[in-house]
Formats: C-alpha cells, sequence, structure tokens
C-alpha cells in the first residue's frame, strides 16, 4: 500500500471552487461506498441479534456469561458484542450493542475493549504481513483489551438509565420501534462516515493531511515513537491500521524500520488506530468520547512500554529456537 500522502502539484491549479468541488465528490463517493457496506454488515446483524433475543437465545448466553462480564461492569449480552467485534468489525459490534439495554458507561468501557481488539482476523493478518508474528498481535490485542476493560470499569464514573435507544429497540415494543431505533443509529453512523470522508478528501486536495501529520510528530513521540516511525504510527492513528500497516511493509521492503521499530509500530497501532472514524462512530450511539479518545490514548502509551519488551523477548526467543 502507498502513502498516504498526496500527489504532487500540476503544471496548472484548478479554481478554489473546482479543487473543493472535487475533493468533496470524491469524500461523497468513497463515504457512499462505505456506508452502503456499513448497511450491509449492521442490517443482517440486527435480525440475528433480535432474533436471538425471541427465542431466548440471547438470555441463555447472557446468563452464562454474566459471572465474567460482570469483571468489567457489563451485562452478559455483552459478551456477544464483544465477540462479535473481535471477529467481524465494529460496525457488526455496534448493530449487536444498539440492540441490548447499555448505560453509558457500559458503552463506553464496551467501546474502548472493542476499538483495542476487533476485526482481529483481517487485521492480524495485514499485521503479519507488516512485519510482526500473528501470535504476538492477537496476544497483545486481546490482552490489552482485557485489561483497558477493567481498568476504565473502575475509574469511569457510573451513569444514568440505559441509553434511548437500547429502550426504544426492545421487541416487547413492536417491530415498528425495533427498526426504527436501529435506522435511526444507522443514520447518525452513516452520516459520520460520509462527513469525515468528505473532511479528508478535502484535506488531501489542499495538501492538508501531510501538514496534520506533520504536527502529529512530536506528539506521537511523547507515545513511545521515534523519528522514524512517528510519522507511520500518526498515519495509523487517524487514518486506520490498514493505511499505518501499508506504510510499514513499504518501509520493512526498502530497510528503513529496524525489527525492533516495525514491533513497537505494530503494537501501538494495535491499540490505537483510525482514532478519529472509529470513536466518533462509538460516540454517535452513546459512549463518552473523551474517555474513548484520550483514555485509550494514554492507555495504549503506557500498555506499548510494557508491552513491546514482553514480545522482543517472545520474538528472539522463537527465533533463537529456530537457529
Amino acid at each position: 500500500m502507498s502513502s498516504p500522502r498526496e500527489p504532487g502539484g500540476h503544471s496548472s491549479t484548478p479554481p478554489l471552487p473546482t479543487r473543493i468541488f472535487e475533493g468533496g465528490r470524491r469524500g461523497l463517493v468513497t463515504g457512499l461506498s462505505t456506508a452502503w457496506f456499513l448497511v450491509k454488515v449492521m442490517v443482517p446483524t440486527i435480525l440475528l441479534v433480535n432474533l436471538a433475543k425471541a427465542t431466548g437465545i440471547l438470555a441463555l448466553l447472557a446468563e452464562s456469561a454474566a459471572p465474567f462480564m460482570k469483571v468489567f461492569s457489563l451485562p452478559g449480552e455483552a459478551s456477544l458484542v464483544l465477540l462479535t467485534g473481535a471477529l467481524v468489525n465494529i460496525y457488526a459490534a455496534i448493530a449487536v450493542a444498539v440492540n441490548i439495554s447499555l448505560t453509558a458507561k457500559s458503552m463506553t468501557v464496551m467501546a474502548i475493549m472493542i476499538l483495542i481488539a476487533h476485526n482481529l482476523v483481517v487485521e492480524t493478518a495485514v499485521q503479519r504481513k507488516a512485519g510482526t508474528p500473528a501470535a504476538v498481535m492477537l496476544i497483545s490485542r486481546i490482552s490489552a483489551s482485557g485489561l483497558a476493560g477493567l481498568i476504565f470499569a473502575r475509574i469511569i464514573p457510573d451513569s444514568g438509565p440505559p441509553l434511548v435507544h437500547s429502550i426504544t429497540t426492545d421487541p416487547g415494543k413492536g417491530w415498528t420501534t425495533v427498526v426504527a431505533g436501529n435506522a435511526v443509529s444507522m443514520i447518525k453512523i452513516a452520516l459520520i462516515v460520509i462527513s469525515l470522508m468528505i473532511a479528508v478528501e478535502i484535506m488531501r486536495e489542499f495538501g492538508l493531511m501531510n501538514r496534520f501529520m506533520d504536527l502529529l510528530h512530536p506528539p506521537m513521540k511523547m507515545l513511545g515513537m521515534n523519528r522514524k516511525t512517528s510519522f507511520v504510527a500518526a498515519v495509523g492513528l487517524i487514518l486506520g491500521l490498514a493505511y499505518g500497516a501499508g506504510l510499514i511493509i513499504d518501509e520493512a521492503k526498502a530497510k528503513t524500520f529496524s525489527g525492533d521499530e516495525i514491533l513497537a509500530t505494530n503494537l501501538f497501532l494495535g491499540t490505537n488506530h483510525a482514532l478519529i472514524e472509529d470513536s466518533l462512530i462509538f460516540a454517535a450511539v452513546g459512549a463518552n468520547l473523551l474517555w474513548i479518545v484520550l483514555g485509550r490514548l494514554v492507555f495504549g502509551s503506557v500498555f506499548i512500554r510494557l508491552a513491546v519488551p514482553v514480545a522482543r523477548w517472545w520474538v528472539y526467543s522463537k527465533k533463537h529456537v529456530k537457529t
């Protein structure tokens, strides 16, 4: 995957309104495509969850998982949300989350856990290609998710009654209410995705994405990244793990990064990526934006300092055994 830096300048620059229009048009097309993907993921998931509710399967799962989920101050049904997020993606997880009764606190704790450990099959494969063993990424992300859940469940203040969409999507109130509640959630998420894609493409058109990434170099160093890896980490932090891992692959081929630098960057991106888009999507369904952005950043910066030495030892010991 190539760098998200904008292509070089042209011999003649189009008028300002034209450039804004073109950037907005590209963003709209990308956003609509992503929103359509979102709908294709969420609608079947919503139907399956409500079928599980109606047949009593969800209640049985909740009862079985309740003792374990209580450790994270979450209801038993949240186990299905976490599992869905880990195996599929955050869109599918949200489709489940908006159909169970959650408070703002439980939605926030669960959001942090899912944002750290989601889409593990695909993203682990990407990071394996970027130079870090799959076992290292799986163990680190699942461990980080569980540890974050334990910590944030105890430091986030208790909130009030269940979120509104959780109440309005109760099948006992009729399927019309269920459909309406889920439609509102999907529309909110789609609008966020489309707006972000438009903003990103307009920023790219004017070279602002590069400047924004450059501004992130100093704070990325504070989070444990060195001079060489800070840009790659900043790209993944804002645009997503696929972008960041793509750059790592490019740099690894060029032998710009050492093995330790690749390992540290992948571990950081495992706990912190797509910070804006994914966080706003969870905020749209009731999670506290401040906790899921700043809380995850602080947690990730501490976790990487603990995880890198352990992961480095594990990788080295495996290589040593093979030789």
